[in-house]
């Protein structure tokens, strides 16, 4: 099994390639996303020693999180899938994120504003699904990893957690679709989340 994970979801860029024994990793800030991913991730590989044309399988995070973001990481991963004529994988940030840790976690992503994203997880057990509230109504108990600052945990990109999301993704054969929970900010009306 080999792959190729993109996470451009959240605050930072993170990737990870798996191929046989070897794995590698990279994290950037989300500065220019567009512009440093493809030469980030040509680095990466070439230090590996490996070529793109090498992987089984590529996976992309397709949300919650920055809209822009998203639409990076799933095309990209579309791209090279078409390309070279192999199976593209979507998960979400929310596991990758709960994959950080271990055991039953709640897990928050910044939605812009007033609002969170929140999931919960027991392993690869889905507790209950990504769901849009407001910052103020999050409720902090048990373990809990936010990618924004709240006072609890914070995530800051983990490659294992990176490549355990990834083989989740192969294994369930995780849709690409971009997940938007809350609407666009044109759509949204005053009392709207």
């Amino acid at each position: 099994m080999s792959f190729l994970i993109i996470n451009t979801a959240g605050p930072i860029i993170e990737a990870a390639a798996f191929a046989g024994d070897k794995r590698s990793y990279i994290k950037l800030d989300k500065v220019m996303a567009s512009e440093q991913l493809l030469p980030s991730i040509d680095k990466m590989i070439c230090d590996m020693g490996i070529k793109i044309g090498d992987f089984d399988d590529f996976v992309c995070v397709v949300g919650p999180g920055s809209f822009t973001g998203i639409r990076i990481g799933v095309n990209t991963a579309r791209a090279f899938g078409y390309a070279l004529g192999k199976d593209v994988y979507g998960v979400t940030y929310s596991r990758v994120i709960a994959y950080s840790s271990v055991g039953r976690v709640t897990t928050f992503i910044d939605g812009g504003g007033n609002a969170c994203y929140k999931a919960e997880f027991d392993g690869d057990e889905t507790i209950f699904d990504d769901e849009c509230i407001y910052k103020k109504d999050a409720v902090i108990s048990g373990e809990c990893i936010a990618d924004f600052d709240m006072g609890i945990k914070k995530y800051e990109g983990d490659c294992e957690a990176l490549i355990r999301a990834a083989r989740y993704a192969i294994e369930h054969k995780g849709k690409t679709d971009p997940i938007y929970i809350r609407k666009p900010q044109p759509e949204r009306r005053e009392n709207d989340i």
